[in-house]
């Protein structure tokens, strides 16, 4: 890409020095450039961009955007401007050629079931025969090559790449999760959606919007931004259980199609039955009624599913095809997920980590099981602390309640695990510093015929630990490990795994 032409999109700038003719890439990492690319210093919560300005100078880079002037030699390109951001959505966007642009582009955003949903889009996107990419917390997958992933919705340039890598790959379908961090920091700049689906909207990241209506319209975002022209054929998918969806429905010109579990939304849940094996249902819908046989456990994996039947009937595919297609559908890891069955004690994982996740996760469980629910939760540190009391209040409708930190980072573990027991309705919890101690003393109590969840982590690999080192942890590993040597001395998970 021409630099000179590049340059010029921009109104307002300022220029120094002497700029590459040409460029091939873009980055916010000073360790990702070269000769080639383009180095955008953004100041960050942790760090500061413009800080790395020499270290991207010395692998070569001789395009620097940054918003304040810095004292560079001759032959190095400093382009000044008010929101480096934006800018590096624009260069990127131009970089790549589009990548969007040849691909149905979907959006997920909501506290809960980001995950699930873009998974279950993607999944049925495969069941149906069709190239398909997701981007989210369980990493980046095109088709069925997985790559990892370090947050649920990357930076800006980084994002586009990957849209870019799933282009070169002829994927069709993109669909990813849009967190409201990355809305609010402006990483989805430049992202033309044509679907864009929420899920709900409970109290969560308070540390960072402050209010929830703050929160609520950092995720509306989503939906003002699918831009005005109704020429395009674009859609919202809202969830008509929940209030939010009136002010989201407000706010984009383009076609609203809901989803709830009563009569009120346009697709509903009817005759539900379920197991901790699967849920049969009734699907009403706009164009008649359809059985469905679903693998996914849950009243509220009943609405993940009918966000991503919605997202592909928009996408022009038969009702009847789609239905059909459910029953070819792989598990979303570590989302409410039943860890070897053929085991005496019932083993979940999941991701849950809000007070409105978790009481779904019980609401779910409770009926199916047949001994005690032994619940294991834990507080993520230097998050919103004032969730961790009814998170606790919530664990302890369990037999069993153990809490432990979860991600502690620089919080002190104790605060995160006292945080959790002042709201325990009764007395039958233990607390323990360390998770995967938690989990060794969850499995040693259960017996057969006991429930073990482990809640907030579903299958992440790492504990973050003081100074942000990232630890290897695996909740679902762990939990094996101890029941396969209560159970099965001679077939365990081995240490090295864990490791």
């Amino acid at each position: 890409m021409n630099s000179k032409t590049l340059i010029s999109l921009l109104k307002i700038k300022k220029t120094y020095g002497e700029f590459p003719e040409t460029v091939a890439h873009i980055s916010m990492d000073s360790r990702e450039v070269d000769g080639n690319a383009i180095f955008v210093a953004v100041r960050g919560h942790q760090v500061d961009g413009f800080d790395f300005i020499p270290q991207a100078m010395e692998s070569g880079c001789r395009f620097i955007v940054t918003d304040r002037y810095a004292d560079l030699p001759e032959n190095v390109g400093l382009l000044v401007v008010r929101d480096p951001v934006k800018v590096a959505s624009l260069f990127s966007e131009y970089i790549y050629s589009f990548p969007h642009e040849t691909q149905t582009m979907i959006g997920v955003t909501g506290t809960n079931g980001k995950t699930t949903v873009a998974t279950m889009i993607h999944n049925l996107s495969r069941a149906l025969g069709k190239n398909s990419a997701y981007l989210g917390t369980n990493g980046f997958v095109v088709n069925d090559d997985r790559y990892a992933s370090t947050n649920t919705t990357p930076e800006t340039t980084r994002l586009h790449k990957r849209i870019k890598e799933a282009s070169e790959r002829d994927s069709e379908v993109f669909t990813m999760e849009v967190s409201s961090h990355a809305l609010g920091l402006g990483r989805t700049f430049g992202i033309d959606y044509d679907i864009a689906i929420f899920t709900n909207l409970t109290q969560d990241h308070l540390d960072f919007h402050n209010t929830m209506d703050e929160y609520g319209y950092t995720k509306g975002l989503l939906f003002s931004q699918m831009g005005q022209n109704v020429k395009d054929p674009k859609y919202a998918i809202l969830n008509e259980d929940d209030p939010w969806s009136a002010r989201y429905r407000a706010m984009t010109p383009h076609e609203v199609i809901t989803y709830g579990m009563t009569d009120a939304a346009d697709f509903y849940p009817s005759d539900i039955q379920g197991t901790l094996e699967a849920f049969t249902f009734t699907l009403n819908t706009p164009e008649g009624q359809y059985h469905v046989e679903s693998p996914f456990i849950g009243h509220f994996n009943i609405q993940n599913l009918m966000c991503a039947i919605i997202s592909e009937w928009l996408q022009g595919y038969k009702l009847p095809r789609i239905i059909r297609a459910v029953s070819d559908m792989a598990p979303v890891e570590g989302r409410l997920e039943v860890l070897d069955r053929t085991l005496p004690i019932d083993i979940i994982i999941d991701f849950a980590h809000t007070p409105d996740a978790l009481s779904k996760i019980i609401d779910t469980i409770e009926p199916f099981v047949t001994g005690r629910l032994i619940f294991l939760v834990g507080m993520t540190g230097e998050r919103d602390l004032s969730k961790a009391k009814e998170m606790g209040h919530i664990s302890t409708r369990a037999d069993v309640a153990i809490f432990t930190p979860d991600n502690p980072a620089n919080d002190d573990p104790a605060m995160l695990v006292e945080a959790l027991a002042e709201g325990a309705a009764h007395d039958n919890y233990r607390t323990f510093l360390d998770r995967a101690e938690g989990i060794e003393y969850a499995i040693a109590l259960a017996e057969p015929g006991d429930t073990v969840v482990l809640a907030c982590k579903g299958r992440e690999p790492y504990q973050i630990m003081e100074d942000y080192v990232k630890v290897p942890h695996r909740d679902d590993l762990i939990a094996l490990d101890c029941a396969y040597r209560k159970y099965r001395r001679d077939e365990y998970v081995s240490d090295d795994i864990i490791d």
